[in-house]
């Protein structure tokens, strides 16, 4: 029964994800030879605990308005999000990679220069552009990141958990009266991609 298959999977095999999540991570720096080993390690502990990182830039940084926005992930996780208005039936729905968050990646700073090239990613001017071409943007921070709330023992789920997110955010701009009749889109990156994908398979 799919309602069954999908109402079971918002939390109770949680433990063994995270146990399936850790042993990867494990095997993956185990199976590098020791010279490589400091760094396999990091990036290992990375893709199994993940980074949560500060959202430096706000839309108004760039002449957007915008509101700030609340709702549950399907699992009751607390998001945190923006919503940039704009004049138009249209709405995109954007996440993002495993460390950013709805802002993006503050690599130009310590500690995490140490990370991926040491620069920022700054995802604002592209929503600018998105939000100047008519679209409204609802932009929120999956769970663990940014300023949303800690779950799942602070585990990233490379979008095997945080896909409850994608669909906490769907039913959010479905609950609200100037957003439910919106065409809507979802934009999603790496992690984010992962996550609506896996969304979209099970819901």
């Amino acid at each position: 029964n799919h309602m069954t298959t999908a109402q079971s999977d918002l939390g109770q095999q949680d433990a063994s994800v995270r146990d399936f999540l850790g042993n990867v991570a494990e095997r993956a720096a185990a199976s590098i030879s020791h010279k490589l080993h400091p760094m396999i390690e990091q990036y290992a502990q990375l893709f199994k605990n993940g980074a949560r990182t500060p959202v430096l830039r706000r839309p108004d940084d760039y002449g957007m308005d915008y509101e700030e926005a609340f709702f549950p992930s399907a699992d009751g996780i607390p998001l945190e999000a923006w919503l940039i208005p704009a004049d138009s039936d249209k709405l995109l729905i954007v996440n993002h990679p495993m460390t950013c968050n709805r802002y993006g990646f503050p690599g130009h700073l310590p500690p995490w220069n140490t990370m991926f090239g040491g620069f920022e990613v700054n995802f604002l001017p592209e929503l600018k552009h998105l939000h100047e071409a008519g679209y409204n943007i609802l932009t929120y921070d999956l769970r663990n990141c940014g300023l949303s709330g800690e779950a799942n023992g602070n585990t990233s789920g490379l979008g095997l958990l945080e896909c409850r997110d994608v669909l906490g955010s769907i039913r959010y701009a479905r609950s609200r009266k100037d957003l439910a009749s919106m065409t809507t889109g979802l934009y999603s990156r790496c992690m984010g991609g992962n996550s609506t994908i896996i969304a979209m398979a099970k819901w």
